[in-house]
């Protein structure tokens, strides 16, 4: 986003976030987890795996406890739900997705962890654009 303020006003009705876009499971964290591939930065790492069948990119997020208390933990998380929410209608269905949170993300703000995380998605070649 190369130092532009974006304000990102977008509803929950054009691009919504329900429950079948969120790995929910320790078995879905697991199987991205051991048969994905990784790419890394210095605020998270990014696990991912192409799945069966015709569904849509799905992702789940962990944030170790050392990165401090929950108030901090569920922030990073939420900025990042957020991010992939308004990222969604640009990825390719059939993927599973697990961000792990790194310390570096401490402090980030919304702009920048859209930022960081549409960055990694497209290393992957995740995204259409």
């Amino acid at each position: 986003m190369s130092g532009k303020n974006y304000v990102f006003v977008l509803d929950m009705k054009t691009y919504p976030f329900p429950k079948g876009f969120r790995l929910t499971k320790a078995a879905e964290f697991r199987r991205v987890y051991q048969e994905g591939k990784v790419i890394r930065s210095d605020a998270f790492v990014l696990f991912y795996i192409m799945t069966e069948g015709e569904k849509p990119a799905r992702i789940g997020i962990t944030v170790p406890r050392r990165f401090g208390k929950a108030v901090r933990r569920n922030r990073i998380k939420r900025l990042i739900r957020e991010s992939f929410r308004l990222l969604h209608p640009t990825l390719k269905s059939n993927v599973d997705i697990v961000v792990n949170v790194r310390s570096a993300a401490d402090g980030m703000t919304q702009e920048e962890v859209m930022s960081e995380l549409g960055y990694l998605l497209s290393k992957a070649g995740l995204r259409y654009a």
